[in-house]
């Protein structure tokens, strides 16, 4: 007697479930569960949105989370159905690094520590677009077009950042 093919078919499905019981089922959930928490890059949407998720990380490390606010992070930007603008990247970066510097100025913080934490701030995005840009191009996905984006985006910051500091500085000076 031959053994039955798992494959196409009206019965495959169920003796391919037949068959998966034991330690078997269990080594491949928690290979599912892995899979589901590592970014997936198959698109430059993808990658767009991996540089986001990176330099999000990399603030939240360098410049610390705010205590009542959940990780930003932790959002999962794969179910976009179009990949964020430049503009989007720069102002949900600057709206994170804004939101704490005005939580360290509203508890007190003097010109030194703004400072500090903007220092933080450029260092966290420098090391997360070099992070970011190199697994874009580690995956053979980096194009002229996406290139410029992610330079664009960058500018776009560093611009926010310096009016950030004309804000934030400039009205601890006076």
């Amino acid at each position: 007697m031959v053994a039955p093919i798992i494959g196409h078919g009206s019965d495959a499905t169920s003796r391919a479930v037949g068959k998966a019981s034991g330690p078997a089922t269990a080594t491949r959930a928690s290979t599912e569960t892995r899979t589901e928490a590592q970014a997936v890059i198959r698109t430059p949407a993808d990658a767009i949105n991996v540089l986001r998720a990176r330099m999000e990380q990399r603030l939240e490390q360098a410049m610390g989370a705010l205590a009542n606010k959940p990780s930003v992070a932790s959002h999962k930007y794969s179910a976009q159905a179009q990949p964020p603008t430049p503009t989007d990247v720069a102002n949900r970066i600057l709206g994170f690094v804004q939101n704490r510097l005005q939580a360290e100025a509203e508890a007190g913080a003097d010109t030194e520590r703004l400072t500090e934490l903007f220092a933080q701030a450029r260092a966290g995005i420098e090391k997360g677009y070099g992070e970011a840009r190199e697994q874009i191009q580690a995956l053979g996905l980096m194009t002229e077009t996406l290139a410029v984006e992610i330079d664009k985006g960058f500018d776009l910051i560093q611009d926010g950042l310096l009016n950030l500091e004309k804000l934030f500085l400039e009205k601890e000076t006076e």
